[in-house]
């Protein structure tokens, strides 16, 4: 039995330190804890210890997580260990459409060999096929990528 309790608490251990430290292996070497903890269950008290061993120490896992997440997570010691905010942001998007493929323009920064053009009164990344490129030169969009329109000196 003291072999049984051991394996459980060694699992709430590394759960309570997987919920903190985030990564993967200690939830596996609890879960791998809980499994010995069923295993040596059945061997020593049959079929109604192991499946009570297994309950049992789901039930003692789920609580500690449900306590670490809704107390813990409230506490002035957590308050480093959790998000406060939500992650916000946005990827780039496509630049232009390929319409804009032939199209002349200016160069708003200098171009070496990347910076900043200006289509059709629109502020596009651009990349420089002839290299170096002065601020206010004209320019001609050749072809673009995903997050750049590649351009040459007009």
């Amino acid at each position: 039995m003291s072999l049984i309790l051991g394996l459980i608490f060694a699992a709430l251990v590394l759960v309570f330190f997987e919920v903190i430290l985030p990564g993967g292996i200690l939830g596996i070497f609890a879960f791998a804890c809980v499994i010995a903890a069923t295993w040596v269950g059945f061997a020593d008290y049959g079929v109604y210890g192991g499946v009570l061993t297994f309950l049992g120490a789901l039930v003692a896992v789920g609580l500690l997580i449900f306590l670490e997440f809704k107390l813990l997570a409230n506490t002035s010691f957590a308050k480093g260990f959790f998000l406060k905010n939500e992650v916000s942001g946005h990827s780039n998007k496509v630049q232009a459409e390929d319409s804009i493929i032939g199209k002349a323009g200016v160069a708003i920064t200098r171009l070496n060999p990347s910076g900043k053009v200006a289509i059709d009164g629109q502020s596009y990344q651009a990349y420089s096929q002839d290299g170096y490129i002065e601020s206010g030169d004209s320019i001609a969009v050749v072809s673009q990528d995903t997050f750049k329109l590649i351009i040459k000196k007009s």
